[in-house]
């Protein structure tokens, strides 16, 4: 998402101006598509995690959990995260 990704660049400036070299993780910034029903990501895909031989657990779970989803009375989505170990 735009602010999240440009909040993160801004960091990684000061600290580079200052000495401190670091750079910005692509893997921590959420996308998302803004259809019906959204479309979201954050982290590696599996194929990712797959090709770089990291270990993974598939943990599907309802949109039940999202506030966003229930306030909109929407909850037919499902997510899958990837967590690694």
């Amino acid at each position: 998402m735009l602010a999240h990704k440009a909040s993160e660049e801004g960091v990684v400036c000061v600290e580079n101006i200052k000495g401190i070299h670091t750079h910005v993780n692509l893997h921590t910034i959420p996308g998302v598509v803004y259809t019906h029903p959204e479309v979201a990501s954050v982290g590696y895909t599996e194929e990712e995690l797959k090709t770089a031989g990291k270990k993974y657990k598939k943990v599907p779970s309802l949109s039940k959990a999202s506030g966003r989803a229930r306030a909109s009375e929407d909850q037919r989505a499902l997510r899958r995260s990837s967590p690694t170990r």
